[in-house]
């Protein structure tokens, strides 16, 4: 288990370089001294844009930011955050997006300031993405490495797009520790006309998702997951 003040970042990405280097920027550019930040990739066997990409870049060392990718299986969204994880060095974890920007100085130093604010850590801190109403969805946040001991999981991995990140914030929102502060994340998706349709929207966050409804909507289990929490408060 980690004991250090590191921030990790954790990023399933598919067929994007260019979305790795402009992420990588963004962080490079707004990070503070005060906290080391890492970001670990998840990336599927098949994808060889993605995986030439990084062989190109652990020779040539330009992505500015402390990076290690995780190389596997194609997964559903939740568990590519699992595996990633396994990779991870802080105690403080992001579940990020490779069309996620950066946009608030000193974000990391104020993530983990707030996050520390709660006993043990356990919160879900997360800011605006610029597509949410402020304070409502944590879309992408910050979750603490003794919560994720307690659940057993970043995400729940049998959940895919959209309806992860609506599993933890009603976790958090109902043990009083779902906390929204003023940082920007900017979430430049298709769908707000911020970056061009691709496969990986179409075939992830575009497709159909009956099986991560009907998780969703299984009460029993998530008050199951909430009263994990609980336990360690």
């Amino acid at each position: 288990m980690s004991t250090n003040n590191k921030i990790s970042i954790l990023v399933p990405t598919r067929k994007r370089p260019q979305n790795i280097v402009a992420l990588c920027e963004s962080i490079s550019k707004t990070v503070s001294d005060l906290v080391p930040v890492e970001v670990i990739f998840y990336v599927d066997n098949d994808d060889e844009v993605t995986k030439d990409f990084f062989k190109q870049q652990a020779e040539k060392n330009t992505l500015k930011v402390s990076a290690n990718v995780v190389f596997g299986d194609r997964v559903k969204l939740g568990q590519t955050y699992n595996e990633a994880y396994k990779k991870a060095d802080g105690d403080v974890i992001m579940y990020c997006a490779d069309d996620v920007r950066f946009r608030t100085l000193n974000w990391n130093y104020l993530v983990r300031q707030e996050m520390y604010r709660y006993s043990g850590g356990i919160a879900l801190v997360f800011g605006y993405d610029g597509v949410q109403p402020k304070g409502t969805l944590a879309t992408h946040g910050f979750i603490h490495r003794n919560a994720i001991d307690a659940l057993g999981y970043v995400h729940p991995g049998d959940i895919g797009y959209n309806y992860s990140d609506n599993w933890l914030t009603e976790i958090y929102r109902q043990i009083g520790r779902l906390s929204y502060i003023p940082v920007y994340f900017e979430h430049c998706h298709w769908g707000v006309g911020k970056a061009p349709y691709d496969e990986t929207y179409r075939l992830g966050s575009d497709a159909p998702h009956q099986e991560s409804i009907s998780i969703w909507e299984d009460k029993d289990r998530l008050y199951s997951d909430i009263a994990k929490l609980k336990k360690i408060l």
